[in-house]
């Protein structure tokens, strides 16, 4: 059977780290949903999502809920697709958890209304995050991007924050804050520097 790209969409109330959502995610596909909240964001989406996508794309019928919805697309569905659940997701300040597979991570993508929230925490582009960061979680982020994952950003609780982008020209890293820029060479130097920013708060 073909790998399919399946993904479920939930409300949260604060952020949540990628394995949290792996446990939520797997307990609404058993059917335990009783720790879910009914949101009239979640009704908006089951209706929106279903009219959006061309139904040839769907693997499996849209399972709607009050508390959630889970979907499945196949595998060569376009990317437009996806990308069009992520920002119904987002516009109905829901979040999107998109299930692992043999060739993809898992990732999560959280509500803007969630990323306000002032706790520390770290993301790269492709979903992952992390709440509270350890010096081990930062190395981990730092150590998946690559030329397809090319930026990660680490606030701490006064809002302030430190961003590292690909800059393929150069086949280089640059490091910024809101005060200085730098230039790394390698992704362990990135991870120092995102430690020690992190350490100074």
């Amino acid at each position: 059977m073909a790998e399919l790209i399946e993904a479920g969409v939930w409300y949260e109330a604060r952020p949540i780290t990628v394995d949290q959502g792996v446990d939520r995610y797997e307990a609404l596909r058993r059917g335990d949903a009783e720790w879910a909240i009914v949101d009239p964001g979640v009704e908006r989406f089951d209706r929106e999502v279903r009219a959006g996508v061309d139904p040839a794309l769907w693997a499996e019928p849209v399972f709607g809920a009050p508390t959630h919805v889970l979907v499945a697309l196949h595998r060569d569905a376009p990317r437009e697709a996806l990308h069009f659940i992520h920002k119904l997701a987002d516009e109905c300040e829901l979040l999107c958890f998109q299930r692992p597979g043999r060739h993809q991570p898992a990732a999560l993508w959280q509500p803007r209304r969630l990323l306000r929230v002032p706790v520390p925490r770290m993301t790269t582009e492709d979903g992952s995050l992390a709440h509270h960061p350890t010096g081990d979680d930062i190395r981990d982020l730092i150590g998946r991007l690559d030329e397809d994952n090319t930026t990660a950003e680490l606030w701490r609780e006064d809002g302030s924050s430190i961003k590292v982008a690909f800059v393929p020209a150069q086949r280089r890293w640059l490091v910024s804050t809101g005060s200085s820029t730098s230039e790394q060479a390698d992704l362990s130097g990135v991870a120092d520097q995102f430690q020690a920013f992190a350490a100074s708060s």
